[in-house]
């Protein structure tokens, strides 16, 4: 196999991996230029890196290739590596594994309707964290996070807070549905569905030509509720730091 090409324009990059992946693959969407600092391409691979937050996060998308890791490294100066991959780069090892999915859908797909249960706007800080609190801990995103755009939510007619989820604009510019919940005893009444379909709506109002998502592989239901809205799967990945030798 040729060895991997140094390409350090990102748009070159992207451009690289929009006929493997996609228009809407987690690269483009994920990958911030203003950060980006170089990236290994071969004919069914990719392997970048950016700065985020001051630590070095290495992305790969496609066909593993044995020298992506050991010369992206060249250009890591310091701090723990973050690495994001495809599960099946199984000589990569790392210190931790957390698999997950990601999935996005575009505006060309109509959104799960109509819906059963009234969704409305929430904008109570303490009420929203103390549900994630209490049924969604491990959620990536809370209120008052600056990526938020809005939340929305489900209440019972008694006015409890059922069901939550927030739409987020990423630093480098796409949107995003994150932190998904609902409270133990309303699951499995489509209410996740109902959340979500909301806010893909109204990101799609807004102007958003594509909306993803991530979500634990291991989440069955979680999985289910999302394509049932018309979210597709994009990417089977795996984060955590790198063990380096």
């Amino acid at each position: 196999m040729p060895d991997p090409k140094l390409e350090l324009d990102y748009e070159k990059a992207l451009d690289h991996l929009r006929p493997l992946k996609g228009p809407n693959n987690y690269a483009a969407l994920a990958g911030d230029p203003s950060n980006f600092k170089a990236a290994l391409l071969t004919e069914a691979g990719f392997c970048g890196l950016w700065e985020v937050d001051s630590e070095p996060w290495i992305l790969g998308l496609g066909e593993f290739h044995s020298t992506f890791i050991p010369t992206v490294l060249r250009h890591v100066t310091s701090g723990q590596v973050r690495v994001t991959i495809p599960r099946n780069w199984t000589p990569v090892e790392l210190e931790t594994r957390s698999e997950w999915n990601f999935f996005s859908i575009d505006s060309t797909i109509t959104p799960k309707q109509p819906l059963k249960h009234v969704v409305i706007e929430l904008n109570s800080d303490e009420e929203i964290n103390s549900f994630i609190d209490n049924y969604a801990p491990d959620s990536s995103t809370r209120s008052g996070d600056p990526e938020v755009l809005f939340w929305e939510g489900i209440r019972n007619p008694q006015g409890e807070l059922l069901s939550i989820g927030a739409s987020v604009r990423w630093k480098s510019g796409p949107t995003m549905v994150v932190s998904i919940a609902t409270a133990p005893t309303e699951r499995g009444k489509s209410m996740a569905q109902d959340v979500t379909a909301s806010l893909v709506k109204r990101l799609f109002g807004l102007g958003s030509p594509v909306v993803g998502l991530g979500v634990w592989a291991a989440n069955a239901a979680a999985i289910r509720a999302y394509e049932s809205v018309g979210f597709q799967l994009q990417e089977e990945l795996v984060s955590g730091p790198l063990l380096l030798p």
